[in-house]
């Protein structure tokens, strides 16, 4: 069930989850699914119909606003890379904090750059 109070972004990755996308490789099968051209790139007619494959109701206005906050560079187009980034959930705090802890280790000097010898 969706929550009215979310994003677009948020409805439509809950909807990528409902429908067994787990992970980078579930995220990257939906965007194949919704690019019908196979251009690896979805346009906005691509996306619409998607969207209404995928169950996700926004008014005209809220898919205008999804496309443009997933199109990044502004080109008219999704890629591959600006759809899992936009999609991907947030890492949990726990990770992050494993993450800088990892990079921590590995910046011996501490000066935030990792140089490798």
């Amino acid at each position: 069930v969706l929550d009215m109070s979310m994003t677009p972004v948020e409805k439509l990755r809950h909807q990528c989850l409902q429908r067994g996308a787990h992970g980078i490789k579930g995220f990257a099968r939906q965007f194949r699914i919704m690019d019908d051209s196979g251009d690896k790139k979805i346009d906005m007619e691509e996306f619409k119909k998607g969207l209404h494959d995928f169950k996700v109701f926004l008014s005209p206005g809220e898919v205008d606003a999804l496309f443009k906050e997933l199109d990044k560079d502004g080109n008219g187009t999704i890629s591959f890379n600006e759809f899992l980034v936009s999609l991907r959930p947030p890492m949990s705090a726990a990770r992050l904090e494993r993450i800088t802890q990892a990079f921590h280790k590995m910046d011996k000097s501490g000066d935030g750059i990792i140089t490798i010898q």
